[in-house]
C-alpha cells in the first residue's frame, strides 16, 4: 500500500494535504465537543444539531455540487473549498466566546459543511484521475486510512492540547492545516477530461440536464443502486453510532474531552487495522462477503454495548466495530469508483453524498430526541438489530436463493425434456471468478450455461432480448448486462468487468448471435478485451445437442440430448496481444466442441449418427 505514495506523486500531495486537515480536524471536532457538551452539559442533542446543519448542505446542493465537479477542474474546485474553509474555522472561537449562541454556531458549520460538500465528490472523482484504476482499492486505503489516523492521533492530541491550552488555540491550528491542504493540492497533476471541457463550452443552463443524466444512469443500473442503499444504511448506523458512543461516554462512563477521544481513537485503530486487513487480502477479495462480515461486526459491537460495559471493555467494542467500519467505507468507495464513468462520477458520488446524507440527517434529528426520552442502551440494541438485518440481507444476496431455486427448476426441467448432462466440472477453479466462453446455436444456450456452473453467473445479452415482455423482466431481475449489436459497447464493457471484480462470473457467447447451421463461426474480441481488462482466465465450453433440439429456426423445442462440457482454463496473460487470446479461446472452443461430437457418435445408435451428421455438415 506505501508504494502507491512513492511511484505516484499526484496521490501523495493529496494523501498529505488530507492527512494534515484531517489531523485538524480532530482540533475542531474535540474543540465543539468542549463548548457544547462538556460545558454546557449537553446530552448530545445540540451536537446532533450542529451535525444536522454540517451535513444539510449535501441534500441541499448535492446534485449542483455534483454536475460542477464533472464540469469545472476537480482541483481548483478543491483548493478553493480549503482556503475559504481555513477561514471560517479560524473565526469559531471569537462566534462563540463573545456570543455563545447556538443559532449562529448553527449557521458558521452549515458554510462550512457547504464547502465540505462541494470538496467532497471532487476528491472522489480525482482519484480516479491520478491513479491506475487497477489501485483503486490501495489509494480508497490510504484515503481512509488517513482519517483513520488523524482519529487514532489527531483526537488524543486534540483532547490534551485542549487539557493543557484551552479550546482557542485547536481552531487556529485547524485552519492552518486547511492551508497546507491546500497548497499541496496545487502540487497535483490534473487537467480535465474531454468530457468536463465539452460541457463547459455547453453553457451553464444545462447543468439542470447534467444532473438529469447523474439521475437517469443510477435508475437504470441496479449495481449502482444498491451500492446507494449500502451506504445509506451505514450513514444510519454511523448517525446513531457516533451520538450514543459520545453519549454514552460523557453520561455513563463520565469521561471528559481526553476520555472521549480515547473512545473516538479506539475505534480509529480498529479502522485502521482493517484497513490492513482488507489491502493484504486484496487479491482474494469477494466484496459481498466483507460486506456482510463487516456490518454484522458493526452490529454484534452494538449488542455488547447494549450490556453496559466498563471503560477499557468499551475500547475493546469499538476497535472492532472500527474494523467493520473501515472496512464498509474502503470497499463501498471502491465498488462505486469502478462502475461509474468518468464524465458522470463527480454527480453519482454526490446523488450517492444527497442520499447518504439526507439519511444521517434524519437519524440525527431523530437521535437527538430519542438520547433525551430513551436510556442509550435500548437504542444500542435497534442499532444492533439493524446491522445484523442489513448483513443477513447482504447474505441472502450473496447466496441468491431466488436465483438457485429458479437454477434447480430449469435444471429438472432441462434433465427431464433433454436429458441434460454436464462435464469439465473439474477445470472450474474453486473460488476464482472466470469469464465462461462457449458456442451459441440455440434458444436454450443461456439456460444451459447457467444451469451448468455452480456459482453466480453474469451473462451479456442482446439489448434486444430485454424488450420481451417476461424474458426481459427475467433478465432484469438476473442483473444481466445489455449490449448493442455492431460498434463498441463501452458501457457493456465497464459493467461487465465491474461484474467480475465485484466476485461475480461472466458469460459470454463469442459469436455475437446464434447461428443458423449449428456450426461455430468467427469470433469477436469483446471476450478478450473484458478477460485483459479484468485480468481472469477464460473457461471455454461448449454445449452440443442444443442444435438439434431448438434451432433459430423453429418455434418449439423437440426432445434431443443436451450435453454441456467446460475445457481448461486459458491464462490471459500468455496472450499480450487481444486477437491473439480471442483465437486461443475460439480454438479451444472449437475443440471441446469436436469432443462432444466424438462423444455422441460412441453413445448413439446407427440412426441417429446418420441424422447427426447431416445436420452438422
Amino acid at each position: 500500500m506505501i508504494n502507491i505514495l512513492a511511484v505516484n506523486r499526484s496521490f501523495r500531495n493529496l494523501w498529505i494535504g488530507q492527512l494534515i486537515s484531517a489531523l485538524g480536524d480532530r482540533l475542531t471536532q474535540m474543540g465543539i465537543l468542549t463548548f457544547v457538551m462538556v460545558a454546557a452539559q449537553d446530552k448530545g442533542d445540540k451536537v446532533a444539531l450542529i451535525t444536522f446543519f454540517s451535513l444539510l448542505p449535501f441534500l441541499l446542493f448535492g446534485p449542483l455540487f455534483g454536475a460542477l465537479v464533472d464540469r469545472y477542474s476537480r482541483k481548483k474546485i478543491m483548493i478553493l473549498a480549503d482556503i475559504i474553509r481555513a477561514g471560517l474555522v479560524v473565526l469559531i472561537p471569537f462566534i462563540w466566546i463573545n456570543t455563545h449562541s447556538i443559532p449562529i454556531i448553527l449557521v458558521w458549520f452549515f458554510a462550512l459543511g457547504t464547502l465540505t460538500a462541494l470538496f467532497s465528490p471532487a476528491k472522489m472523482s480525482i482519484i480516479t484521475n491520478i491513479t491506475d484504476k487497477d489501485i483503486l482499492l490501495e489509494a480508497n486505503s490510504m484515503i481512509v486510512t488517513t482519517g483513520m489516523v488523524a482519529t487514532l492521533i489527531g483526537t488524543l492530541i486534540a483532547g490534551a492540547v485542549i487539557k493543557v491550552t484551552g479550546v482557542r488555540p485547536a481552531f487556529y491550528i485547524d485552519g492552518l492545516t486547511y492551508g497546507i491542504s491546500a497548497l499541496f493540492i496545487m502540487r497535483i497533476a490534473y487537467s480535465k477530461s474531454k468530457q468536463q471541457i465539452n460541457r463547459l463550452e455547453s453553457g451553464y443552463f444545462s447543468l439542470i440536464d447534467d444532473i438529469k443524466i447523474g439521475i437517469g444512469y443510477i435508475r437504470r443500473h441496479r449495481v449502482i443502486s444498491q451500492l446507494i442503499f449500502l451506504s445509506a444504511a451505514f450513514s444510519f448506523i454511523s448517525s446513531f453510532g457516533y451520538i450514543l458512543i459520545i453519549n454514552y461516554g460523557s453520561i455513563t462512563l463520565k469521561q471528559g474531552p481526553f476520555g472521549l477521544g480515547c473512545l473516538l481513537s479506539s475505534a480509529g485503530f480498529g479502522m485502521v487495522i482493517g484497513s490492513a486487513l482488507l489491502i493484504r487480502r486484496k487479491d482474494k477479495v469477494n466484496f459481498g462477503k466483507v460486506l456482510s462480515l463487516s456490518y454484522l461486526l458493526i452490529g454484534v459491537a452494538f449488542l455488547l454495548l447494549f450490556l453496559a460495559p466498563p471503560l477499557y471493555t468499551t475500547l475493546f467494542i469499538l476497535f472492532c466495530a472500527g474494523i467493520g467500519v473501515a472496512i464498509i467505507t474502503i470497499t463501498l468507495d471502491t465498488l462505486f469508483q469502478r462502475v461509474t464513468p468518468d464524465d458522470l462520477r463527480g454527480k453519482l458520488f454526490a446523488a450517492r453524498g444527497v442520499l447518504s446524507n439526507s439519511v444521517f440527517l434524519l437519524s440525527l434529528l431523530l437521535v437527538g430526541f430519542l438520547v433525551r426520552h430513551v436510556e442509550t442502551a435500548k437504542l444500542f440494541l435497534v442499532i444492533a438489530a439493524i446491522g445484523v438485518l442489513i448483513s443477513l440481507r447482504l447474505v441472502l444476496h450473496e447466496k441468491r436463493w431466488g436465483y438457485q431455486l429458479l437454477r434447480y427448476f430449469i435444471r429438472i426441467v432441462l434433465k427431464v425434456y433433454f436429458g441434460y448432462e454436464v462435464s469439465g466440472l473439474e477445470n472450474l477453479p474453486k473460488t476464482k471468478k472466470v469469464i465462461l466462453a462457449g458456442n451459441h446455436t440455440s434458444f436454450v444456450d443461456g439456460a444451459c450455461l447457467f444451469c451448468a456452473y455452480p456459482g453466480r453467473i453474469y451473462f451479456l445479452v442482446a439489448e434486444s432480448a430485454f424488450k420481451v415482455k417476461i424474458w426481459g423482466w427475467f433478465m432484469n431481475r438476473l442483473g444481466y448486462i445489455p449490449i448493442k449489436r455492431g460498434g463498441f459497447n463501452k458501457e457493456a464493457i465497464r459493467e461487465a468487468v465491474a461484474a467480475i471484480k465485484s466476485g461475480y462470473s461472466l458469460g459470454i457467447f463469442p459469436e455475437g448471435k446464434i447461428t443458423t447451421d449449428g456450426r461455430l463461426t468467427e469470433g469477436r474480441e469483446g471476450v478478450a478485451l473484458i478477460a485483459k481488462l479484468a485480468n481472469v482466465d477464460v473457461i471455454p465450453f461448449a454445449i452440443e445437442g442444443a442444435y438439434e433440439a431448438w434451432p433459430i429456426s423453429e418455434k418449439y423445442p423437440k426432445r434431443f440430448p443436451i450435453h454441456v462440457r467446460f475445457g481448461k482454463p486459458i491464462d490471459v496473460s500468455e496472450y499480450p496481444v487481444k486477437q491473439e487470446l480471442l483465437d486461443e479461446v475460439m480454438g479451444e472452443i472449437a475443440k471441446t466442441k469436436h469432443y462432444l461430437e466424438r462423444e455422441g457418435y460412441l453413445r448413439a445408435d446407427p440412426d441417429e449418427i446418420i441424422k447427426h451428421l447431416i445436420n452438422i455438415g
